[in-house]
């Protein structure tokens, strides 16, 4: 009886904690594993969590299917578009209330666009695959805040991540790398 006792509880010694396989962001890869915990919801990730770049569309893949093409060019961004950026803390997504001001500065000539195009940035701190992932994020972040709190439609708003390949500055000092976490508006008349 005690052998039966003793082999039951060196089994038990081998069965996996039942808290290994936490997944918060829900994209299959448990949380001590996942480098990109953030993930949103319904996103390709690699094995570690993070998205998968190849699924990322770039500027020219949109330009050749014409999204946000016509016969203006010129009207394709917002005028004001350089000095309406959203601003981002370091390594998060999340929309800060002191961007709230300049989303609504910029609503007159979104409500009046066609299709809106929401550019995400970061900073050059990460690997690029994080960034691109980071980037993507910030821009669902703005997109999400647009047709929660504004009523845009979902279907009028793309997102792109650029991650840090179009920095607005160097990244030399932390407030060069505070100018480049943002995401920036883009616009069809």
């Amino acid at each position: 009886m005690n052998i039966k006792i003793l082999v039951s509880l060196i089994f038990l010694c081998f069965i996996p904690a039942s808290y290994a396989w936490i997944d918060s962001d829900k994209d299959g890869v448990p949380d001590k594993k996942d480098a990109c915990p953030d993930t949103p919801v319904g996103v390709v990730v690699l094995a570690n969590g993070c998205q998968d770049v190849s699924e990322l569309t770039s500027v020219n893949s949109l330009e050749q299917q014409d999204l946000f093409q016509d016969n203006q060019e010129q009207d394709l961004y917002l005028s004001q578009a350089s000095s309406l950026p959203i601003y981002f803390d370091f390594a998060r997504t999340e929309v800060l209330t002191t961007q709230l001001p300049t989303i609504k500065k910029a609503l007159p000539v979104l409500l009046k666009s066609k299709a809106i195009l929401l550019v995400g940035h970061t900073d050059n701190v990460g690997s690029e695959q994080s960034n691109l992932s980071l980037s993507l994020q910030r821009a669902l972040s703005v997109k999400k805040v647009l047709v929660e709190q504004f009523d845009f439609e979902v279907s009028a708003i793309t997102v792109l991540g650029k991650g840090s390949f179009e920095p607005v500055t160097s990244n030399t000092t932390a407030e060069q790398r505070q100018l480049n976490r943002r995401v920036e508006f883009k616009v069809k008349k």
